[in-house]
């Protein structure tokens, strides 16, 4: 009886780690810890992808900011985003001027995001100022 008791003490919390993946539960607790400013970790990339919604829209702009601390925005690279649910949690949907993205949310809380693309997996850190 104890061992099992020591068994399900043991396995206990890296199941409770493994349900930590699934961050959100409605779509607005996505929007609220994905609205914001986010950097590519461990990558020499200077891109910022700044994500807002407002009116029910989702947007996403990515720039570079300048050395004197000023935003450089690129406006082709512009895009809408559209939170789509599915049976394992969310997806995010950017629509650009010349085709879509659609990666996977395996990770998301208000300091580290992780999308999923053909089994790539790409981890963001949120940035403050």
């Amino acid at each position: 009886m104890k061992q099992i008791l020591i068994l399900i003490l043991t396995f206990l919390p890296v199941t409770l780690l493994g349900q930590q993946l699934k961050c959100c539960k409605s779509e607005q607790e996505v929007k609220s810890y994905l609205s914001g400013k986010w950097k590519i970790n461990k990558s020499d990339s200077k891109t910022v992808y700044h994500y807002w919604f407002e009116n029910g829209k989702g947007n996403l702009e990515d720039f570079e900011p300048a050395e004197n601390g000023e935003e450089i925005i690129i406006e082709d690279n512009h895009s809408f985003v559209e939170i789509i649910k599915h049976e394992n949690g969310f997806k995010l949907k950017h629509t650009y001027l010349y085709g879509n993205w659609i990666p996977e949310l395996k990770y998301l809380n208000s300091k580290k995001l992780i999308l999923t693309t053909d089994g790539k997996e790409t981890e963001y850190n949120k940035i403050y100022e």
